[in-house]
């Protein structure tokens, strides 16, 4: 977990780190003036767009739009989580990895649940061995002996207090029991187990720690399926059933299969795709994506033929469209007659299984596929929503080859130019900032970024300024979008010497923050340093000015309540007096 080793390590880590250094050591790249290129690593190229600049601590590819640091470049090139990732750097830079005394805390817990878990895991598999009625239901559902014992497959006897009597015999493990969501609270006092007659599927990380179970009732009743819980070890958005026993198949295929049911990938896996995974019933999240093209360059999800199953390939096709490059490949399987994957291998079997996944459709096809049953296209006002309500989601999608060539195909089946596709383009993202005058309130005509965003886009340019500029710029009174990001960014820079623009991305825990911040890093920013130093004194200025009026409406409304101490009291007269209140 990224928040067990201390945050001002990952910064010294990632600013002391030579990215020329780690990515050489995995390309081929030549030094071209201030920076290196290569060929991509992530899409098929003849004539180098690759570029590695040692000064920011950054890569972009011109030609597929991938960009990252050094830490990024590990977890997408050499298939690493974040916490092996830092490992592999720690191990570069000569460096030990410090843990917080709270990460050390949490750790020691962690390892606690995940022992309970495996002892619950063993408990279910023993009931398994005893219950007729439970090898009887996995017979009739096809899973063997041997593939129950693979998948670790158990049972939940049909009671309401086995596991909280088995392993709830003291106070210190029903409060594990209860963090492990084994057992719920009854509101009159006591607890209760949580699963009650019903197969059990642990549900592991990709190292084989068990995280949590679902279970599969056997006889009637509701729900069908139940998972454990959210809690510090389960988390459902990011985890992916089969991955455990998946991994070296995916490697050896290079190609995953994501389905939405245990059985599913049971029934994938003792037919011979071994290469399937699971989303937990639930709907397929950036996480899923991300996490199984660690481990394979191809996914075909495979979803049921109903309502539901489209709605849910639609929803994972415009995720996937976001984690899309030239190395990567995402296909949809829409199964026929209202069927699971497991139903369609009962009764067709594997031979027409593979067929079925030999024609599944490519991304960008059941984008469009999709797109043209919304709407009417053989309307003229049909095909202007379509190319609208195609671009939304296209418009997210990084620049580079592959979002060009979708835009071009889109433009075909629509039977629309490009050039009118484009108009729905958000505005090109290279600009040259423009000064803001002082003076001038007036809405502009055309779309220009928030001082905010602009001021943070220069200080992703031109770190250094910020320290020529000796006016407040804690804007404490201010509440907009992104001021706690520039705030960060400001305290970051000024409390280093110098620093690299990997650093200040890196810092971050949030990735959609580091995703903004490496897409203005690949920005141009058509001004020179000085231009920049001076556009953002202005707009820390006008910065200044709304804290301060910001500042002095609260002031003045504690004041109409007679709520004001004696030191506010002393700075609401000293605001009234420099401000004009509007």
């Amino acid at each position: 977990m990224p928040e067990l080793i201390p945050q001002d390590f990952i910064d010294d880590l990632v600013q002391r780190i030579d990215v020329v250094e780690v990515i050489g050591n995995r390309l081929e790249i030549k030094k071209a003036g201030k920076e290196y290129k290569g060929l991509c690593p992530f899409h098929t190229e003849k004539t180098p767009s690759f570029t590695v600049s040692p000064d920011k601590g950054f890569y972009h590819c011109f030609g597929c739009g991938a960009h990252g640091t050094a830490l990024g470049f590990l977890i997408d090139f050499d298939r690493l989580t974040f916490i092996e990732a830092i490992e592999e750097l720690a191990k570069i830079a000569g460096v030990m990895i410090p843990r917080t005394k709270q990460g050390r805390s949490e750790s020691v817990k962690n390892k606690n649940l995940q022992d309970l878990l495996l002892e619950l895991m063993s408990h279910y598999i023993d009931n398994l061995s005893k219950s007729k009625k439970a090898i009887e239901y996995l017979k009739t559902r096809g899973i063997d002996g041997q593939t129950a014992k693979k998948f670790s497959i158990g049972f939940s006897e049909d009671s309401w207090d086995e596991v909280l009597k088995k392993f709830g015999t003291s106070k210190k493990n029903i409060e594990n029991l209860y963090d492990c969501g084994l057992i719920i609270k009854k509101d009159n006092g006591g607890y209760y187990d949580r699963f009650r007659n019903r197969i059990m599927f642990p549900i592991k990380s990709d190292k084989g720690h068990v995280l949590g179970f679902g279970g599969r009732i056997i006889d009637q009743g509701d729900p069908k399926y139940l998972n454990s819980p959210e809690t510090q070890l389960f988390k459902k958005g990011e985890l992916l059933y089969g991955l455990y026993e998946s991994k070296e198949f995916l490697r050896s295929s290079n190609h995953a299969i994501i389905v939405e049911g245990y059985t599913d990938v049971i029934s994938l896996a003792h037919n011979g795709f071994k290469n399937s995974l699971a989303t937990l019933g639930t709907a397929t999240t950036d996480a899923h994506i991300k996490k199984a093209f660690r481990f394979a360059d191809k996914i075909t999800f495979c979803f049921d033929g109903d309502n539901a199953g489209r709605k849910a390939a639609w929803k994972a096709c415009k995720i996937c469209l976001l984690n899309i490059r030239a190395n990567k490949e995402a296909r949809f399987l829409i199964l026929p007659k209202d069927q699971d994957p497991d139903e369609t291998m009962q009764s067709s079997g594997p031979e027409f299984f593979k067929k079925l996944l030999k024609n599944a459709t490519p991304l960008s096809d059941f984008f469009i596929e999709t797109i043209k049953k919304k709407f009417d296209t053989s309307r003229p006002s049909g095909i202007a929503s379509a190319a609208e309500y195609s671009m939304v989601p296209v418009n997210r999608i990084r620049n580079g080859i592959y979002k060009d060539h979708l835009i071009e195909k889109i433009a075909s089946e629509l039977k629309v130019k490009t050039s009118q596709l484009k108009k729905f383009q958000h505005q090109d993202r290279t600009y040259r900032i423009q000064k803001i005058s002082l003076q001038s309130q007036k809405t502009p005509s055309t779309y220009r970024p928030s001082l905010i965003r602009q001021a943070i886009n220069i200080l992703m340019h031109y770190p250094e300024v910020v320290r020529e500029i000796s006016e407040e710029k804690e804007f404490k009174h201010i509440h907009e979008k992104g001021i706690d990001i520039l705030r960060e960014i400001i305290t970051l820079i000024q409390s280093n010497e110098s620093i690299k623009l990997a650093t200040i991305i890196e810092h971050f825990n949030d990735q959609k923050i580091k995703e903004h911040l490496k897409s203005m890093t690949v920005e141009k920013l058509i001004i020179s340093q000085m231009e920049a130093k001076n556009e953002l004194h202005e707009i820390v200025l006008r910065l200044n000015e709304r804290n301060t009026r910001s500042e002095l409406k609260k002031l003045v409304s504690k004041a109409k309540n007679n709520a004001l101490t004696e030191s506010e009291r002393k700075r609401f007269l000293a605001l009234s007096k420099s401000i004009e209140i509007k």
